[in-house]
């Protein structure tokens, strides 16, 4: 994979990270988080989707995902099945 690849795959994680760490949402670009009365999960004020940490989480894990098969190497599949 170039080094170009990689840094992106960081600085989409790194982005996503910040925006768990500062409370917004992991959706929208301008979306902030407001607290759901009563439950430790949280809603997007722009989106209105329900925000916990298992949906960064999860987002975290598509991007790896996607990465992952964009630039799998043909002999590492082999090795998997």
């Amino acid at each position: 994979m170039p080094e170009s690849e990689k840094q992106k795959i960081l600085d989409d994680i790194s982005n996503l990270i910040d925006r768990w760490s500062f409370e917004q949402c992991a959706y929208c670009k301008d979306g902030i988080l407001i607290s759901i009365e009563g439950m430790l999960d949280f809603k997007c004020s722009k989106c209105g989707k329900t925000m916990n940490p298992l949906l960064y989480l999860g987002e975290i894990a598509k991007i790896v995902y996607s990465y992952r098969e964009k630039f799998r190497n043909p002999n590492e599949q082999s090795k998997i099945e």
